[in-house]
């Protein structure tokens, strides 16, 4: 008895779920209905409606607003791959939309969801940091201000950091052109990370070891020039 409860109640679930995404005749009904799913958590299920109810309602006045919902859908279930390609979507058709500013911060997050530490491949931080950095030039003022230069510091230091790895995994390998290489674009582009100080200790030495005196110190006086109270001001100025 009790299994065929167990039975038939499964059954009545998956009634119910099936009775979910079934769209009605009503655009405002349907577009609530994808709002319910997407504040239960249901964001798979949310997405799979929402792509029906654009196929039917292409022209409802909740068109967009579905368009948008859906990638918020797509983000929040852990879809990132959709969501980049949802929200790259809805910002090339809407330009002009409300929710254009949402949509790019989701695009960005997308990307940043995707992203890696910096001891592994940066190709996701990379694109994070664009899309944040177009969202500050585009929308200095807007409502996501302080956590996109929150994104920016973090990923500026994250993807200089990667970049100093590699500059110190040649130097160690006597490779001295190519560490050079990776200090020098850690200086002219993430001056403004946390590793930037010690980079600037490794490009001296780096010099020194490429026999380039003057670069050495015109690089040893730029560190204590920007970072005066820096320990590696010192310890760069002890390199010989």
């Amino acid at each position: 008895m009790l299994k065929t409860i167990l039975v038939l109640f499964s059954l009545l679930l998956a009634s119910c779920a099936t009775e979910q995404l079934t769209l009605s005749d009503s655009a405002e009904n349907d577009y609530h209905k994808a709002e319910r799913l997407i504040d239960n958590k249901e964001y798979q299920r949310a997405n799979l409606f929402l792509e029906k109810f654009s196929a039917k309602y292409p022209y409802s006045k909740y068109s967009r607003d579905a368009e948008f919902l859906r990638v918020q859908a797509a983000y929040k279930g852990g879809e990132y791959i959709l969501s980049e390609i949802l929200a790259k979507r809805f910002i090339k058709a809407h330009p002009k939309s409300n929710k254009h500013i949402d949509a790019e911060y989701l695009l960005a997050k997308s990307f940043y969801a995707q992203s890696s530490e910096a001891a592994l491949d940066q190709s996701f931080s990379h694109k994070a940091r664009k899309a944040f950095i177009s969202i500050k030039e585009h929308f200095p003022n807007g409502k996501y201000a302080e956590k996109v230069d929150t994104y920016i510091a973090e990923l500026t230091n994250r993807v200089a950091e990667h970049e100093l790895l590699v500059g110190k995994f040649y130097f160690d390998r006597a490779y001295f052109v190519a560490a050079a290489n990776r200090f020098i674009f850690v200086k002219n582009n993430y001056i403004e990370a946390k590793a930037a100080e010690e980079n600037l200790y490794w490009l001296t030495a780096a010099y020194l070891e490429l026999e380039q005196p003057e670069l050495a110190k015109e690089t040893s006086n730029f560190l204590a020039l920007q970072f005066p109270q820096s320990d590696w001001v010192k310890t760069t100025q002890e390199l010989k």
